[in-house]
């Protein structure tokens, strides 16, 4: 009876997932999860293949972090590790880094974290927001890891050398001022 109940409730988050773009509510459908406690259904449907669905999941879930920054800890590991799969929809990327922002990275992925941002900052074929993510992200570990400081601000000034968008230029310039 239970798998039952969980399949349908996985079924009704789909369908509000999938539903046409003017009707889609994430804020709404983040509170009715929480309220539901249907967290972990919310993270399967945020690792799928379906790049539509994965990505408004994982907005989805971005939403409910911000209601409740604890809600996601214990799917830390599965969504730090899905960042390794190739050809993720960037609406995967850029709201699993938004997620790592502010919650702390367990010790045990800190450095992929780290290497994996730095793929995304150094890659100016990666969208705006991912790199400006992934820079937060360095930032925010630097914080309890002084020393990776120094590298940050070498790529970032590098990267400041190199023509960007008018977002990427601000954010490199606000994270050396942050550093200094």
């Amino acid at each position: 009876m239970v798998n039952l109940v969980l399949l349908k409730n996985n079924m009704i988050i789909k369908e509000e997932l999938l539903a046409d773009i003017r009707a889609f509510k994430a804020p709404d459908l983040a509170k009715h999860i929480l309220a539901t406690s249907q967290i972990d259904e919310l993270v399967k449907l945020g690792l799928e293949k379906d790049r539509l669905l994965s990505s408004r999941a994982m907005w989805v879930l971005s939403h409910c972090n911000d209601m409740d920054t604890t809600c996601i800890k214990p799917h830390y590991s599965k969504l730090i590790l899905n960042l390794k799969n190739k050809n993720l929809p960037d609406g995967v990327i850029r709201n699993t880094l938004r997620l790592f922002q502010e919650n702390e990275i367990p010790n045990k992925y800190q450095v992929l974290m780290l290497d994996t941002c730095y793929t995304y900052i150094k890659n100016p074929l990666v969208a705006i927001a991912i790199r400006s993510f992934a820079i937060t992200v360095v930032y925010q570990l630097s914080k309890t890891y002084p020393e990776l400081r120094h590298e940050l601000k070498l790529v970032l000034k590098d990267l400041s050398t190199h023509p960007d968008s008018p977002g990427m230029v601000s954010k490199i310039q606000n994270t050396l001022k942050l550093i200094d």
